[in-house]
């Protein structure tokens, strides 16, 4: 996994910006891509971010290939309190600030990453009628499944209904992202957008010390925390000793709610919590020392976590979604159970500690499956093809190839 934390903090501290800036490697898949396309001829490459805490309204730098602009985002980020779309969309700032930094570079192509962050999205409406705009899709707000388990904030869900119902191009690799798209914005192009992966970072061995973790960054109902007790309830009437390790940061409100659970279920001598960690390989570390993982995720179609576990040769039982089983298609790598089904969660976690010899196989074929996925070279052929081909549309009125747009018949609903 490549770090790109230090690069911040290394402008931060070149600009005498405040120390107390909290800098941590939120989205590994822009890096990705960035060092992906460094190495194709022929691109000139500007990264244009949004950063608290600076000195001046824009700054900028240059760094192997690609030129880095930030912009100042305080005063926005602060407004986002109002959660008011036609007051933020009047008294923003980033907006003007982006046009100024794009008037500069005049690029062919603006590849959007964020557009549910509003500090995104508004620079984004900024654009999308000067330059041709490809806007990336990793997930959607304006999903009623979220419902279920947050109402998402009201601002975030206007801003982004309106960046997708404006944009011309959008790209995503997940189904149920495409058929939402769609029913915002009959008229977008939607293309296949497969996401670089970050390659793994090589770890030793860890000695086991628990049977079980679920973890992720910022843990809570979605990520399947409550599920996992409940289920362990059910495996501790086999093995009364097991354990169950829960591994991120948890509000106060919630690490009650779960410790009134685990007082419910008299499991206090099995369960352990462990907050997060400031370095994310001391975090797949950490990992590292549970026989198992269970990670019953109830939006992410195939989440980090469960690429993490699969990579790091952990049994996996995770949730069924619609590209889930995908990951069984060839060869079993994971166990699921449906979401929000106890009993069965509880069966496939006392499957993978009954048969040792099965969950060593399942361990292994993940992590086969993961290796043949890390291979960047023929999502980046895809990726430039894409990404010529809106320029073409852009320079001479050529239509997208069909083989580029996103097609249904290869992305069935599978969960």
């Amino acid at each position: 996994m490549k770090e790109y934390g230090p690069l911040l903090k290394a402008f931060i501290n070149k600009r005498g910006l405040s120390q107390r800036v909290e800098v941590r490697d939120v989205a590994p898949w822009v890096g990705q891509l960035i060092e992906e396309l460094e190495k194709q001829p022929k691109v000139e490459l500007y990264s244009v971010s949004p950063q608290i805490k600076m000195c001046k309204a824009v700054e900028s730098f240059q760094l192997g290939k690609t030129t880095y602009y930030f912009y100042s985002s305080d005063y926005s980020s602060a407004l986002r309190m109002v959660c008011n779309y036609c007051v933020w969309r009047k008294w923003q700032n980033c907006g003007r600030r982006v046009r100024r930094i794009a008037a500069k570079i005049k690029p062919d192509l603006v590849i959007v990453y964020g557009t549910e962050n509003p500090v995104v999205s508004t620079a984004v409406m900024s654009l999308i009628h000067q330059f041709p705009v490809l806007c990336v899709i990793q997930t959607i707000y304006n999903n009623p499944a979220r419902e279920k388990y947050n109402l998402p904030n009201r601002l975030i869900q206007e801003l982004e209904r309106d960046v997708i119902a404006h944009a011309h191009f959008l790209g995503t690799e997940d189904r149920p992202y495409y058929d939402l798209i769609m029913g915002m914005n009959p008229r977008a192009v939607v293309v296949e957008y497969p996401y670089p992966r970050t390659p793994f970072p090589a770890l030793p061995e860890q000695e086991k010390i628990f049977d079980f973790v679920n973890y992720a960054f910022s843990m809570d109902a979605r990520k399947g925390d409550e599920d996992s007790l409940r289920a362990l309830a059910i495996v501790k009437h086999h093995y009364p000793n097991v354990t169950l390790n829960i591994a991120g940061a948890l509000s106060e409100e919630r690490r009650a709610y779960l410790n009134e659970i685990v007082d419910e279920l008299g499991l206090s001598e099995n369960v352990s919590f462990t907050p997060m960690f400031e370095r994310k390989e001391d975090m797949l570390l950490h990992v590292m020392q549970a026989r198992f993982a269970v990670l019953p995720v109830k939006l992410d179609m195939i989440s980090t976590t469960t690429r993490e576990a699969m990579y790091y040769r952990l049994p996996v039982v995770t949730s069924i979604t619609p590209a889930t089983p995908a990951l069984n298609r060839d060869k079993p790598c994971v166990l699921l159970a449906e979401k929000g089904n106890i009993a069965m969660l509880g069966q496939k976690m006392l499957e993978l500690m009954e048969d040792e010899s099965f969950s060593r196989m399942l361990a292994q074929n993940a992590y086969e499956y993961l290796e043949a996925e890390m291979d960047n070279k023929p999502k980046v052929e895809i990726l430039m093809g894409v990404f010529n081909a809106i320029i073409a549309h852009q320079r001479e009125g050529a239509e997208v190839p069909r083989d580029l747009l996103f097609d249904i018949a290869k992305h069935p609903i599978l969960g």
